[in-house]
């Protein structure tokens, strides 16, 4: 299991970055690729010392695993609304709304807390990526063969991952895990980010701010 916000688990100088997310939400992935901006500002020697953990919440945690059909996109209600398109795209995210089904993140949120526990937190933070990607951009519903694919494109044994995903136990922790992040008074939203096991803020925040709270957490080692 991922470890928990309660708990700083700092090793040495290393960093942690907590983010607590859902892959139902779009800002979450700008966000995500605000904070990798500011990371690679970093110089190197400091970057790989901070290692950066996901952690669940739900939207809808009361969606059956098929979903809910979406209405369709027209020009007064767009899937991808004007400010979201123009988000995404400045940082290289292309949002097209072809997901016609609503899901429930519940699975995708356990493969990677199957991803963290068997491979690290560099193997969960790319599978991330793929599951943002999936649902954005290539409009793939995250259930079953497509949350198997996903765990092969970032060397996962797939049919492992799957049996883990589809554990009873493994599925009810993490909708607890979710749910106590959800009903937390801290976080008040998605994607809230947390900085050795300090939160910063919430929301897709600019690059500088990540740098700055990087650099903060980064000095806080030192003393």
């Amino acid at each position: 299991m991922v470890a928990p916000l309660t708990s700083k688990a700092v090793s040495g100088k290393k960093v942690t970055v907590d983010v607590v997310s859902d892959i139902l939400c779009p800002w979450c992935w700008v966000g995500k690729r605000n904070l990798e901006e500011a990371l690679r500002q970093l110089p190197q020697g400091l970057r790989s010392t901070v290692e950066v953990r996901w952690h669940p919440y739900q939207l809808r945690p009361a969606m059956s695993r098929e979903g809910a059909l979406k209405p369709p996109s027209t020009p007064e209600n767009p899937r991808v609304p004007p400010r979201l398109k123009d988000a995404g795209q400045a940082v290289g995210i292309d949002f097209t709304g072809k997901t016609d089904r609503t899901p429930n993140s519940l699975s995708a949120h356990t493969l990677l807390d199957y991803a963290a526990t068997t491979s690290g937190y560099d193997a969960q933070n790319a599978l991330q990526e793929v599951l943002f990607r999936l649902y954005f951009t290539d409009g793939v519903f995250p259930e079953g063969e497509a949350l198997q694919a996903a765990a092969e494109k970032v060397g996962l044994d797939s049919e492992e991952a799957m049996a883990y995903v589809e554990d009873a136990a493994n599925r009810s922790r993490m909708a607890k895990e979710a749910h106590c992040y959800s009903s937390s008074r801290v976080i008040n939203g998605v994607p809230s980010f947390f900085f050795n096991g300090n939160y910063a803020f919430s929301g897709a925040q600019p690059p500088k701010l990540f740098l700055e709270a990087l650099t903060d957490a980064l000095a806080s080692q030192e003393e």
